[in-house]
């Protein structure tokens, strides 16, 4: 009598297999929206930069005020750091008349705090992304201003589109620029001339190429700070040229200070 075919035998990995395999087709498709621009960003982290001092020196900051001016103030700043966000909306604003009579430079530097703040490069993309349409300080106020809204998102690209419409960007060329890794370089060279200087954390200050210890917090105490500047120079720092159109050559002596948003805390 024939013995009946033995019955196949179940492999017990087939279960792992069948979720390796979806998983694999799961990671292929995301690949393939990522490569097709499908709402994911490049360049969320650092790029890693090694320069000599004299590149150092030609980092570019975004400036408003006249090139010519006798105090330069020069920011480090996080757009996803709250202590930033105060800070652009209650104290820059007390700097404005000395800005517009001349008096001062602001300079605004991307020192973005990766390791505490996961949206903090891809804000400072968008913002040199704004930049590139002349529209840099409508669009910091506004992102500021927005903080609360996007900063604890997982992906943020639309909302900063939706931002660049708002303060009116063109917002394919936005997007377009938004997605790609442009300007990681640069944010990149901006964090490390930061560093380089002695920057650990956000806002730091530099007045004529000396570190504020104690932001000031009032218009008084602005109008004395730059009152006393105005009265023992006359031109800017050395090492912190001016600067033609909105760009601004870096270069300062570092001090020390305790800033308000570090990276180890």
């Amino acid at each position: 009598m024939p013995r009946p075919a033995p019955k196949p035998r179940r492999n017990k990995l087939l279960p792992f297999y069948v979720v390796l395999g979806v998983a694999a087709l799961a990671g292929a498709f995301f690949l393939f929206r990522k490569a097709q621009g499908g709402g994911s960003a490049a360049a969320t982290e650092l790029q890693p930069v090694v320069m000599t001092p004299e590149q150092l020196q030609r980092v570019p900051g975004i400036s408003k005020g006249q090139p010519n001016a006798p105090v330069v103030i020069m920011e480090f700043a996080d757009f996803q750091c709250p202590a930033c966000g105060q800070f652009a909306r209650f104290s820059e604003p007390l700097v404005k008349d000395h800005i517009d009579a001349g008096r001062v430079r602001f300079v605004w530097y991307d020192y973005p705090l990766v390791e505490i703040h996961d949206n903090a490069m891809l804000a400072s993309r968008a913002g040199r992304c704004a930049n590139e349409q002349n529209q840099f300080w409508a669009y910091h106020d506004y992102v500021f201003g927005q903080q609360g809204a996007w900063s604890e998102q997982n992906n943020p690209v639309n909302l900063f589109i939706e931002y660049a419409e708002q303060v009116g960007l063109d917002r394919n060329a936005f997007a377009q620029c938004l997605r790609s890794d442009k300007y990681q370089k640069e944010v990149s060279e901006s964090r490390q001339l930061g560093t380089t200087l002695g920057v650990s954390g956000t806002p730091t200050l530099f007045v004529n190429g000396k570190r504020v210890q104690e932001t000031p917090s009032t218009r008084a105490d602005w109008d004395a700070l730059v009152q006393q500047e105005t009265g023992g120079a006359a031109a800017p720092a050395p090492g912190v040229p001016a600067a033609p159109a909105a760009t601004q050559p870096a270069g300062a002596a570092p001090a020390a200070a305790a800033p308000a948003d570090s990276v180890g805390g």
